[in-house]
């Protein structure tokens, strides 16, 4: 029989065994998903996979190609996301391997105050994300405009030096004075969404990664379940008021709380050396 290991996908707090057969897409090389009983209504979501495939030696290699890491992540990722309909998920990290089911047990065992209090914080609660880029292009688009329509309003006369500067001078406030009081909007943005969650976190690594980069705000918010149409009334009617501004807000979810689970790699021992 081919050597195996044990694939953690996540953990689960659901009153019974949740149902996996439907479950599409393990990781590569997986025989299927199964769930073990881990806890008080808790379950382990897991696979075995070959030893072969995911021993340290693999994983080494196979961290160095984005291809190989980005279909092993989306494969987790649908696996943890068939399961948000339960009462409450704690996605593990990518990679999260074992050498056998009792290894993953004895891991959750170990941590098990921690986890069992992270699924409490998790019930019936979601993560969204929320973007806020600044649009140039469609802010000089807005200066381009004004001044078309202040020129029609005087019968479409040509433009004099005057208002040729002027023009001048609002489309270069567009990357200076606009993405100042863009990025005053950001905050204000983040500040008042939060109040909308149960938590909030923001993601400056991100915002700052690229040099030049008009994403001004990156955050993830945890929301109950009860409460998303509130949070999301309460986004619009704050976007109604960016409008115009070249200000773009985009929202994602429901995802998995990953931004929300101040989780620890398993311990050496039980992840790395495959005991």
């Amino acid at each position: 029989m081919t050597p195996s290991l044990t694939y953690l996908y996540c953990l689960v707090r659901n009153p019974k065994a949740p149902a996996a057969g439907a479950v599409r897409g393990p990781m590569p090389g997986a025989r299927g998903v199964r769930v073990l009983k881990a806890g008080p209504d808790t379950w382990a979501i897991v696979s075995s996979v070959p030893a072969r495939e995911y021993d340290e030696a693999m994983l080494a290699t196979g961290l160095q190609n984005l291809d190989w890491v980005g279909r092993r992540a989306m494969a987790h990722e649908t696996v943890v996301e068939h399961f948000l309909t339960a009462p409450a998920v704690l996605p593990l990290q990518l990679f999260t391997l074992f050498t056998s089911d009792d290894r993953a047990l004895e891991y959750v065992a170990q941590e098990w105050r921690r986890i069992d209090r992270i699924l409490t914080r998790f019930d019936r609660q979601l993560e969204w994300g929320l973007r806020l880029s600044f649009d140039e292009r469609a802010a000089r688009q807005v200066v381009e405009d004004t001044h078309r329509s202040r020129r029609t309003r005087r019968g479409g006369e040509a433009e004099s030096g005057a208002a040729y500067l002027a023009r001048k001078r609002d489309l270069f406030d567009v990357t200076r004075v606009q993405l100042t009081a863009a990025r005053t909007a950001a905050d204000r943005l983040y500040r008042a969404m939060s109040r909308e969650a149960t938590e909030a976190r923001r993601r400056r690594s991100t915002e700052q990664a690229t040099p030049g980069s008009r994403l001004l705000l990156d955050a993830a918010f945890l929301v109950p379940a009860r409460g998303v149409s509130a949070f999301r009334k309460a986004l619009r009617q704050h976007a109604r008021k960016l409008s115009g501004s070249g200000l773009v807000v985009s929202l994602t979810g429901p995802w998995p709380p990953y931004n929300f689970v101040d989780q620890p790699r398993p311990r050496r021992a039980a992840s790395k050396k495959r005991r």
